[in-house]
Order: C-alpha cells, then structure tokens, then sequence
C-alpha cells in the first residue's frame, strides 16, 4: 500500500536480480546544495558563486521552477526537502537546520536525544567498553 518511488526506475530489460541501473549516492545537485548552505552559513563564496547563483543553477535545469532573487537557510532547507525527496537525507537536514524537535505528523515528541540513536543490545552485549547514548537507558 501507498506511493511507489519512481525517482529511479527499475531496470525493466533484466531478467534478473543484478539491476543495469545505479542509484546514486551523491548527486551533483546535493553538492551544489551544500556548496549553498555553507556559504549561506559564512562559507567563502568561491569561483564567483554564491549561495543564490548555485540554488539558481539547479533550478534552471527545471522547467517549472523559476530562480529566486534572494535565498535564506530556510529557504534552502525547503528546496532540499524538494530536490531529494525519496533519498534519505531528510532526517540529517532536519537536525542540521533545526527543525527536527518541532512537531510534525503523528511526532509530537521534542526531546533533543533523539537526534542521535539508541546502541543495540546485542552491540554492548558484544562489547561491554559501549556505553548507551544518553536517554535510552
């Protein structure tokens, strides 16, 4: 049940499990993205780009979205939640642009230890010397 991800479809001539497509790790628009962010945060501006010429660059090669005459954190934090939908990166840019603590959907809960994850048991089983993250105890 629900949406499937057609971002990266899959390879319709296998016969096979062994897929002829890669899913990308790192897209280029993810690093002129980042490029962006950090000059936003106080970054250098390099090669004669600025955060806006670099969010505008990645907006022109779509057809529908036209540039932007100014760029903030916030919105970069949007445009990213746009440009990499489906690709699991959501989560680190909530905490990286605080905005994970708030309240969304069914998330009501606001306590800052759930930026990091509980260590498994069976990891400290393994391991005695782990300590748990704080909170999960």
């Amino acid at each position: 049940m629900g949406y499937r991800n057609n971002k990266f479809y899959c390879d319709s001539t296998s016969s096979s499990r062994n897929q002829n497509n890669d899913v990308p790790v790192f897209r280029y628009s993810d690093i002129l993205l980042m490029k962006a962010e950090a000059i936003l945060r106080g970054a250098t501006p390099t090669q004669g780009q600025t955060a806006l010429s670099l969010v505008n660059q990645l907006r022109a090669v779509r057809t529908t979205s036209p540039a932007w005459t100014s760029v903030t954190l916030d919105d970069l934090y949007k445009e990213r939640c746009r440009e990499m939908a489906w690709e699991c990166w959501h989560r680190n840019d909530m905490i990286r642009f605080g905005k994970y603590e708030g309240t969304w959907g069914f998330k009501t809960d606001a306590q800052t230890f759930h930026r990091l994850m509980p260590i498994p048991a069976s990891a400290i089983i393994l391991n005695p010397k782990l300590k748990q993250n704080p909170g999960y105890n």
